[in-house]
């Protein structure tokens, strides 16, 4: 059921994130760069109609998109450049990773069962 192609935004807003982060913190040669970008390929791979084919799975995804959106702009414009930025970087792509995670693991374990996904 993909009345609202939700899928669609959220493939958009992976893509606009991902290209904003890499502009902001081009530093290729190290890790935490590709660590940085890894949210946004995520969120892009997994967004196609057969992942959000209905209303419950839909939800459960849409929730840590969001958080990961609205974090870039925390990543982009709230940290400033001093000693204690590399914690704020890091803390704010935990939390990314943390919540696309946990909702692919509820879905793994606990909605897999009804053979919906």
């Amino acid at each position: 059921m993909s009345f609202l192609k939700v899928y669609n935004p959220i493939k958009a807003l992976a893509v606009l994130s991902f290209v904003s982060i890499a502009i902001k913190y081009w530093f290729p040669s190290e890790m935490i760069f590709y660590l940085l970008l890894s949210p946004y390929a995520v969120l892009y791979f997994l967004s196609n109609e057969n992942n959000y084919r209905n209303t419950k799975l839909a939800t459960i995804r849409v929730i840590p998109a969001t958080i990961t959106f609205v974090l870039v702009l925390f990543l982009l414009f709230g940290i400033e450049s001093d000693a204690q930025a590399g914690i704020g970087l890091v803390l704010g792509l935990i939390i990314q990773l943390v919540s696309i995670s946990t909702a692919e693991f509820i879905i793994l374990f606990f909605i897999n069962g009804e053979g919906s996904t």
